[in-house]
């Protein structure tokens, strides 16, 4: 039986860990997703969005990690959180929680900020 939950325990946390997957990037940034928190709630999708800075910016951040919320039929997106951190990926403590705003945004038209949308709509 002990064995039975140590089993069940250990699948569990297994899926539960991040599968980051790289969307896109540019000279400024590497941009993932954790496509296994992907959530589809009707047309729009909810995810985890990691941007990776190519160097630590004066403030020492090297990290956003972002959880967005995309309306795939309207094109649109809002921020639902953000965070700095000194690490890559989203790791160490944050340095600041960013500014989120309630309001939906059109998804810019840059090849980074497409290319994010539409690998989140895809799912």
């Amino acid at each position: 039986m002990k064995r039975l939950v140590v089993l069940f325990l250990l699948l569990a946390s297994a899926g539960a860990q991040a599968m980051w997957v790289t969307v896109t990037q540019n000279e400024v940034a590497t941009v993932y997703v954790d496509s296994s928190s992907i959530a589809r709630i009707n047309q729009n999708r909810r995810v985890w969005v990691v941007y990776d800075l190519k160097s630590p910016d004066i403030t020492g951040q090297q990290s956003v990690k972002s959880y967005i919320e995309y309306d795939c039929a309207e094109g649109k997106y809002k921020t639902l959180s953000a965070t700095s951190h000194p690490n890559k990926m989203g790791n160490g403590p944050a340095i600041k929680s960013l500014p989120v705003g309630g309001s939906w945004m059109s998804v810019s038209q840059d090849k980074m900020s497409r290319q994010l949308f539409s690998f989140a709509c895809a799912w």
